[in-house]
This record gives structure tokens, sequence and C-alpha cells, in this order.
């Protein structure tokens, strides 16, 4: 998810110096077109149109600047919500990618199983599942903690599949 840890990064810098382009992603029609882009990454990942590194990406990035977009209005200028939440996102992300993801081929033998038998039970929380939840919080502003808890359930879930993705192809 190296594109959606950059967009991450740029986010919480623009809210902590409070850019003046940040005006522009409050803007109805911008951060509808990233619900939609967020929507059609879903449905491409979920009918296998493309590749789950990629969908997973596009959609998180597309997800952020939406929530970020609707959400930052219904809250007081500088909340402190839209500098702290994206780089917690980014570090979760960046320690799953590079402490799991990226070592997953290295994995021993016992440790593939474990990650086979957490699949099993996780297998419950689809990515695709887990992502829909994450659409329906975006509209849930009045939970302030709904989207940023959603979306942490779709890293850890996305970086398992993409674990179990690259053991199989070993």
């Amino acid at each position: 998810m190296p594109i959606f840890i950059i967009c991450c990064l740029v986010l919480s810098t623009l809210t902590l110096t409070q850019n003046g382009f940040l005006p522009l992603l409050n803007i109805e029609a911008v951060w509808v077109s990233g619900a939609c882009l967020a929507v059609l990454f879903l449905l491409s990942g979920c009918l296998k149109l493309a590749p789950s590194k990629v969908w997973h990406d596009g959609f998180a990035s597309t997800g952020l600047w939406t929530w970020y977009g609707y959400w930052s209005p219904q809250f007081s200028d500088g909340s402190p919500q839209f500098s702290v939440f994206p780089v917690y996102f980014a570090l979760l992300s960046s320690w799953m990618l590079l402490g799991l993801i990226n070592k997953s081929p290295q994995f021993d033998w016992e440790s593939q199983e474990a990650l086979r038998y957490l699949q099993k039970y996780l297998s419950r929380f689809d990515p695709c599942l887990v992502a829909a939840l994450v659409l329906v919080c975006l509209a849930l502003p009045e939970h302030y903690l709904s989207y940023p808890i959603a979306m942490t359930l779709f890293i850890v879930r996305s970086a398992f599949q993409r674990c179990l993705e690259i053991i199989e192809r070993l």
C-alpha cells in the first residue's frame, strides 16, 4: 500500500500546515468523485478485475481523500483527527507492508500454517466486505471513530490477504 502511505503523509502535512489546497478537497464534486473511484476500486477487486495489491491501495487512497473532503467541514478548523489519523494509517500500513507482507516469502512452515489458520477464521471478514463497511462508515461522520476503526480492519485484513497470496505463489 505504498500509494496509500504517501497519501496519508501528504494529507497529514497539508492539514498541519493548513495548506491552501485543502479547501479544494471540500468541494462536493471532488469528494463525490473520490467516493465513486473508491466504489470502482471495490468493484474491480470483488469481481477479480484487478490484483488485490492494486485495488486495496486504490480503494484506501480514494477513501482517505473522500473521508477528509466529506468529514472536515463538519468538524472545527484544525481538528487534530485529520492530522493524527493519517499518520496512524501510514504507520500501520508501513508496519504491515515492511514487517509482514515483504517478509512473507521468508515465513517458516509453522508461520505459514498459522496464517492459513487465521485466514480460515478471517474468511468471514472478506476484504470486499470490510471495504464495503469502510464505505458505510464514510457516510457516518457523527460517529467520528467509525471510519478509522473500519480502515484499521481493512488495512490488517488486506495485509493478511496479500501475505497469503504471496505464500501461495511460492
